[in-house]
């Protein structure tokens, strides 16, 4: 079903189908808006942004609350969905519930400091800031967080004033209906929110529209890519792409050598590798303390279960067929230019898309793959300087995610000043991110417009005033 002023319909355009990665199982089938359609969503949007914007913030936010008290309310639905469509085990599943739930007050945190209205003495005059909305956003969600990441943009958004074109994962159809039927329950007035199921082909229609003002998009850096140039075109419209990561993970001068590895672990295979920030790459010293580290991280890692009740560490599948093909693949290109196999990754044949997590040598191979694998692998390179470290830190057109585990805190000093990352994370994982900091990376991670608290920044513009009081 797609969602255009205050209505649900079915989709006109060709057919697809949700397929949860747990069995394969067909659990939704539905079609894609229609070009029309697209356009309806479009015009619906554009004539409900200055009523929604003119009606104040105060009025706005009444309505947004209704929403965050129906997320409480329905969190234990909307984590069985997620699990259903993306097959995150429960724990994680809930945890992209708690941290959509939070995102009410960061983002109001967010607005009010850093697009909120200020005054200051200019001569005799006054000089004055305010902020105004953009008008109609799209926004592009990913499968990985499909409930938060779209709802990290589009809660910041409303509260700007801005109206909503919401296009959901095709892998994730029914939790993107979800967030929009939570909306309509709260009161959301028609055409402030709507929500399109589409390909890439509703994402430019959207992108090129002149009553459209901007995208918020959240994926690989692929697309992203593709839609950085089609919007050179237009720069009259905002674009944030959030985008994906080759992460270093440089562990050094340590002797704590299990917890070291435990945080290797979960950088790397947490929600099975399918997270933006997790580690890529393991840049280890070249001593014998590394070396047991890499068989605290191998025994680790046979201990994975797929049995969400054992006792041993669960993890889920990814999240098609596709996805587990590409990861083969991948693992396979590796050892062709020289990798030497710790812990060969394998497809769990018995149980959907389940695969077993892949580690991989790659010291001595001069040949790079600089890509991001989204699936539980990660590559090995010993070296024998901290300078090396650093060196094959920053050895990558990726900036989102970096992390350094050592004992030595004057080490980390270094390693924020010369590593090229939007996250880096000192004696903790790659993947930790607070809602109430910055999100995002440079190069090939995005285009400089991070999410989280900053996504205030691309929900407003600023508007400088020099106000005469004594005309």
């Amino acid at each position: 079903m797609i969602y255009i002023n205050g209505k649900w319909t079915e989709g006109k355009s060709s057919s697809f189908s949700s397929i949860s990665p747990l069995d394969n199982k067909l659990i939704w089938d539905g079609n894609y808006a229609s070009n029309s359609q697209v356009l309806n969503a479009i015009n619906s949007a554009h004539a409900a942004f200055p009523d929604w914007n003119k009606r104040g913030l105060d009025s706005r936010l009444k309505i947004i609350q209704r929403f965050y008290t129906l997320l409480e309310i329905n969190k234990e639905k909307i984590k069985d969905l997620i699990k259903l469509e993306t097959g995150k085990e429960l724990g994680d599943s809930l945890s992209e519930v708690g941290a959509s739930i939070a995102k009410y007050k960061n983002s109001l945190n967010a607005f009010h400091e850093r697009t909120g209205k200020s005054s200051s003495p200019l001569g005799k005059n006054t000089q004055i800031t305010n902020h105004r909305p953009h008008g109609v956003l799209s926004v592009i969600g990913p499968f990985n967080f499909p409930f938060h990441l779209p709802n990290g943009h589009i809660t910041p958004a409303l509260i700007a004033g801005n109206v909503i074109i919401f296009k959901p994962s095709e892998h994730t159809p029914l939790v993107g209906e979800l967030m929009v039927q939570l909306w309509h329950e709260a009161g959301i007035p028609n055409g402030v929110i709507n929500l399109l199921h589409g390909s890439k082909d509703v994402v430019r229609s959207l992108a090129k529209h002149p009553k459209t003002n901007g995208l918020l998009f959240t994926g690989s850096h692929i697309a992203g890519m593709s839609l950085s140039k089609l919007m050179a075109n237009y720069p009259n419209k905002i674009l944030a792409l959030e985008l994906g990561g080759n992460n270093p993970l440089v562990v050094w001068n340590t002797k704590k050598l299990i917890k070291a590895s435990e945080l290797i672990f979960e950088s790397a295979f947490i929600s099975t590798g399918q997270r933006c920030t997790c580690a890529r790459r393991l840049i280890l010293s070249n001593s014998k303390s590394s070396k047991k580290i890499v068989e605290l991280l191998k025994k680790k890692s046979k201990l994975l279960s797929y049995k969400e009740a054992s006792k041993d560490y669960f993890y889920g599948p990814l999240i098609s067929k596709t996805a587990v093909q590409n990861f083969i693949d991948f693992q396979d290109s590796l050892i062709k230019i020289g990798g030497k196999v710790i812990l060969r990754g394998r497809h769990v044949k018995s149980k959907g898309n389940y695969v077993t997590p892949s580690i991989i040598d790659m010291t001595g191979v001069k040949k790079i793959i600089d890509k991001e694998m989204f699936g539980p692998m990660i590559q090995i390179k010993f070296v024998d300087t901290f300078e090396e470290a650093t060196y094959e830190a920053n050895n990558t057109s990726f900036g989102l995610s970096a992390g350094l585990i050592s004992d030595k805190k004057e080490l980390f000093n270094h390693f924020i000043n010369e590593v090229s990352a939007g996250i880096i994370n000192f004696n903790t994982t790659t993947t930790g991110a607070s809602g109430s900091a910055p999100f995002g990376g440079s190069g090939m991670s995005g285009n400089l417009r991070p999410a989280g608290f900053y996504a205030a920044d691309y929900c407003a513009w600023p508007v400088a005033s020099v106000v005469n009081d004594n005309f």
